[in-house]
């Protein structure tokens, strides 16, 4: 599994924001770096499928040189 489709992603957010206590407050300028990075890296984490589950892994960013952070 290298990505999550919309379901999968929908459940993943409703499972960590239960362990987060119920509610994460997230500003406008977190998601726009998210989905917009400086360093052209869309994806920053890593989705592993594991026996019983799935590990979501952050992964460290790509400059333009293709050096890491």
């Amino acid at each position: 599994m290298q990505y999550l489709s919309d379901v999968n992603l929908r459940a993943v957010l409703s499972v960590l924001i239960g362990i987060a206590g119920g509610t994460i407050e997230i500003s406008n300028a977190e998601l726009y770096d998210a989905m917009l990075p400086e360093n052209g890296q869309a994806e920053r984490f890593r989705v592993e499928e594991l026996r019983e589950g799935v590990r979501l892994t952050l992964v460290p960013g790509r400059d333009l040189n293709g050096s890491h952070e």
